[in-house]
């Protein structure tokens, strides 16, 4: 499939009605500020539209909830009770590279018309339209381009998720994807009055003390190669079950092992179900940890990306590791 333009999709968007807005399965906060976003910028055309949510988000993301009313949303329980969302004969896709990222709600996606919008390069432009650019920050960022084109205001709602999952996906502007247009849309969106210093607050902050205390087992597993470019983080099934936290809850421990000095890659390996490993990688500067993932039969961008194998924890560490060894 092709790409279209961004001012295809503005048109659109404008001309039809009826959305499903969706993002990617254990999303981030691009994929959350972005479906939110979304929602907004439907609203303000007067289109009818709600967000589908794979789990319940509500208690995390609260800071974007206070925009939403009950009927805004859909979460997920059952496949019997999607036949009620088949009135809706459109489906805008965020921040999901392929269909299948899509999770329980895959199959009610392909029945519509699919608005593929996303920044990953690999994304298989499974849209009736797609919009795909790897050069963005965040998808965050197309869609705050893509309220210029439709001349929407940024009231604070949309702009609070548009900041938060631009400032998401750049680790609030401190990762190598934060490009010059990233500071100048978060600088825009604070002269606009959105509360920026809260947002980065919210994403900077821990969800709970037992994230707290899972983080603390997490960096007393910390280790580094012989090289100092390599540093990694393990956690066991043992390890959540002492701790008692919903693995739901577990996420960024990645950041760790990779902001050591001197590191090029770090990995977290989270063994949230015995013999169910999620694996994330960052990079800081060359390697192309996609490509790691890939292998994996993972995903993602360059920089930041991950994976889920079913396998012995530790015999799944070595296995990543020589294979990223070969790669820095």
């Amino acid at each position: 499939m092709k790409n279209n333009s961004l001012e295809k999709i503005a048109e659109y968007i404008q001309k039809n009605d009826n959305y499903l807005i969706i993002g990617h399965i254990d999303p981030d906060g691009d994929a959350i500020g972005s479906i939110m976003a979304f929602k907004f910028l439907l609203n303000n055309l007067n289109k009818n539209s709600i967000l589908l949510l794979h789990a319940d988000l509500r208690k995390e993301y609260k800071i974007l909830f206070k925009y939403l009313n009950p009927n805004d949303y859909y979460i997920y329980q059952n496949k019997e009770e999607l036949s009620k969302l088949k009135k809706y004969s459109n489906a805008i896709v965020l921040d999901s590279a392929n269909i299948d990222r899509l999770g329980n709600f895959k199959e009610l996606i392909e029945g519509c018309y699919k608005v593929n919008i996303d920044h990953h390069y690999d994304n298989s432009k499974f849209g009736d339209l797609n919009y795909v650019n790897s050069n963005e920050s965040a998808v965050g960022k197309i869609i705050y381009d893509l309220t210029k084109i439709i001349s929407i205001d940024i009231e604070e709602s949309i702009g609070t998720a548009i900041a938060l999952a631009v400032l998401a996906d750049t680790g609030s502007l401190k990762y190598p994807n934060s490009d010059p247009d990233s500071f100048r849309l978060i600088a825009n969106l604070k002269e606009k009055g959105i509360d920026i210093v809260e947002i980065n607050r919210f994403l900077q902050s821990f969800s709970s003390l037992k994230y707290l205390k899972l983080l603390s087992k997490g960096l007393a597993n910390i280790n580094v190669d012989k090289t100092g470019k390599i540093a990694w983080l393990v956690l066991s099934s043992s390890d959540i079950k002492e701790i008692g936290i919903d693995d739901k809850e577990i996420k960024n421990l990645v950041n760790y092992p990779r902001d050591i000095r001197g590191v090029e890659v770090g990995i977290s390996f989270v063994e949230k179900q015995e013999d169910f490993i999620d694996i994330s990688f960052r990079s800081l500067n060359y390697v192309d940890v996609s490509d790691i993932a890939h292998k994996f039969n993972g995903g993602g961008h360059p920089r930041a990306s991950g994976t889920k194998i079913e396998g012995n924890l530790e015999e799944i560490v070595n296995k990543v590791l020589t294979e990223v060894k070969k790669n820095v």
